[in-house]
């Protein structure tokens, strides 16, 4: 007889209480770093005295409980508690500065605020204290966004001193009635919640400086509903043997879990494929070297400068990577360059990729087998149904791509190519913006008004540059705010980053328009050189003159040791452009 939840399908209690009776041993989360493993059974057994901690304090469904602290466990923890009980979760920048947290903090007006002690060298108790102080003294009383000390707690700080004087998480998650009285009050409130309740708002990465809230459902991560006619007790028995094999594979996620991928990674372990995922307290490429030896991970998630930062690490041949199949590049795009540089160097056996954002959700996503041998096709096969993975795509479709191919877009979701000038539809393998329209298209909680992403018509416009052929795979040519105008002519970045990371000294580039009073703007490129190599910017421009069109080679070059990266793992285009623009002005001053 199947299990029925007591719990509407497609919530975070009903997902938490089925993976905790079918995978109860299962490791379901792991942080090394603080010796934190939590199997199915035990998530489900922290959650709900959490969850009735936090509706005693008052907490009810839609409110808002932020959270600002490093990965750990406790913050897997409390957001499923909280989501439990139909709140939305506020997942805030864990590095964010004083002045941020005051803008995440009015933006969201939260009902409970979890801390954590410290992190990325920030005391967040004391910050948190000392902005509530400034309040005082600038408004005479606190703001109605700021929670009140009684509904601010701490996870760790050994005393009081170190907490500021805000409560201690154990208080919230220690039980205060009897085992019946907790679970009554733990089901009252969580069986009132619906798969389209809001589940968590998500602050956008702001590369430009500018972040905005993204209001997203727990039924905008979950793939629509469709049962297959003819396979009813054949796909049990598949579904349960992929279940089964799954929870032997672990994956280490290097995304932080306020990012969307980060985020989206944890559910989809609880929905899709329960997968142990192993996490950092924060994206280190030393330590994510020496958790994959430790803990023998089998597959690496992170952005494509997160993957390119681990195989670049220093002394990476002093750790055993041998355990690694697979690779997942998610949250940007990644060219063929950096495909083939990371599948080689770490000699994998399949590599996936995605595209998506924070207010489109999952779009499109593909999957590359490599080498011989029938285990991975046959396993791929059993694990098609899960959605975990995208489309089958041949490795030299990738390679023979000249911009970033993204995989085959989701069944449930429509995509349109628009010209930027005109706003009429382009056909199919024409390049314009790439619009989307589907059931995971969410709303910032703010828009524009000058130029509204949302159409009335339901269609997202993502900023991004595209193309979409005949087999419905999704090519990614670059945001359209990075296009170059020089001299009216349109330049690609993309085109040209692809080109220079094709030299041999090469590590990493960015290519962005800095201001030109005769051509409107020049190509500047800002190179990171393999270590020990020898780059100059004339050699640059004699071995990119095959490639690229006299006009598209860079007209300044700035090398870098590392290019900024934003606390979501991608380049930060805001901070890049600040310091390209104070390096010429010295260059020049000193000419």
């Amino acid at each position: 007889m199947a299990w029925r939840s007591e719990y509407q399908t497609g919530t975070v209690p009903a997902m938490l209480e089925q993976r905790a009776l079918e995978h109860p041993d299962a490791v379901a989360y792991c942080f090394p770093e603080w010796g934190q493993r939590h199997t199915w059974r035990d998530i489900w057994k922290e959650v709900r005295p959490l969850a009735c901690g936090l509706r005693r304090l008052g907490v009810r469904k839609g409110h808002k409980v932020a959270l600002l602290m490093t990965g750990r466990m406790e913050m897997i923890v409390a957001m499923y508690a909280a989501a439990c009980l139909g709140a939305i979760l506020v997942p805030l920048n864990a590095y964010s500065r004083k002045e941020e947290l005051a803008v995440y903090l009015e933006e969201s007006s939260p009902s409970v605020l979890l801390l954590g002690a410290e992190g990325h060298k920030q005391q967040y108790p004391a910050m948190t204290r000392e902005l509530a102080e400034e309040l005082q003294a600038r408004h005479g009383s606190l703001p109605d966004w700021l929670p009140g000390a009684e509904r601010i707690f701490v996870v760790g700080g050994g005393s009081d001193g170190d907490r500021c004087g805000f409560r201690s998480y154990r208080e919230l998650a220690t039980s205060v009635g009897t085992k019946e009285e907790e679970d009554a009050l733990f089901r009252e409130a969580s069986q009132q919640t619906a798969a389209r309740d809001p589940l968590v708002l998500l602050f956008t990465s702001g590369t430009l400086g500018k972040p905005k809230g993204v209001l997203r459902t727990t039924a905008s991560f979950l793939a629509p509903s469709a049962k297959e006619p003819g396979r009813g007790r054949l796909a049990t028995l598949t579904a349960k043997a992929s279940s089964w094999i799954m929870t032997r594979f672990n994956m280490l996620n290097l995304l932080p879990l306020y990012h969307m991928g980060g985020f989206a990674t944890i559910l989809t372990t609880m929905t899709s494929a329960p997968v142990a995922t192993v996490m950092l307290s924060r994206y280190n490429p030393m330590q994510a070297l020496e958790v994959i030896e430790k803990e023998r991970c089998r597959v690496l998630v992170g952005t494509p400068y997160m993957l390119q930062g681990v195989i670049g690490a220093p002394e990476r041949s002093r750790y055993d990577l041998s355990s690694l199949i697979g690779v997942a590049f998610t949250s940007a795009a990644v060219n063929p360059v950096i495909i083939r540089r990371v599948t080689d160097e770490l000699k994998l056996r399949f590599f996936l990729v995605s595209y998506g954002s924070s207010e489109a959700g999952a779009v499109a996503s593909g999957t590359c087998l490599m080498g011989g041998g029938i285990v991975l096709p046959l396993l791929y096969r059993m694990l098609k149904h899960t959605r975990l993975l995208g489309g089958l795509i041949p490795y030299d479709k990738f390679m023979s791509e000249k911009y970033s191919l993204a995989g085959k877009v989701d069944r449930s979701i429509e995509i349109r190519i628009e010209d930027p000038v005109t706003g009429l539809a382009l056909p199919r393998g024409e390049q314009g913006e790439i619009l989307i329209r589907g059931h995971r298209v969410m709303r910032y909680i703010r828009d524009e008004a000058e130029r509204p992403c949302h159409q009335h018509d339901g269609w997202y416009r993502s900023g991004d540059l595209g193309t979409i052929d005949e087999q419905n795979q999704l090519t990614i040519a670059g945001r359209m705010h990075r296009i170059i105008s020089r001299g009216g002519e349109k330049i690609s970045p993309v085109e040209i980053e692809n080109a220079i990371l094709r030299i041999r000294d090469v590590e990493d580039v960015m290519v962005l328009g800095i201001p030109d009073e005769l051509y409107g703007e020049q190509i500047c490129a800002c190179v990171v050189p393999k270590p020990g190599a020898k780059l100059s910017a004339e050699r640059l421009r004699v071995e990119l003159a095959p490639y690229l069109s006299a006009f598209k080679l860079p007209k300044e070059t700035i090398f870098l040791s590392q290019l900024p990266m934003s606390g979501t793992g991608k380049v930060s285009v805001a901070e890049m452009k600040q310091l390209v623009l104070q390096e010429l002005g010295s260059l020049r001053r000193h000419a």
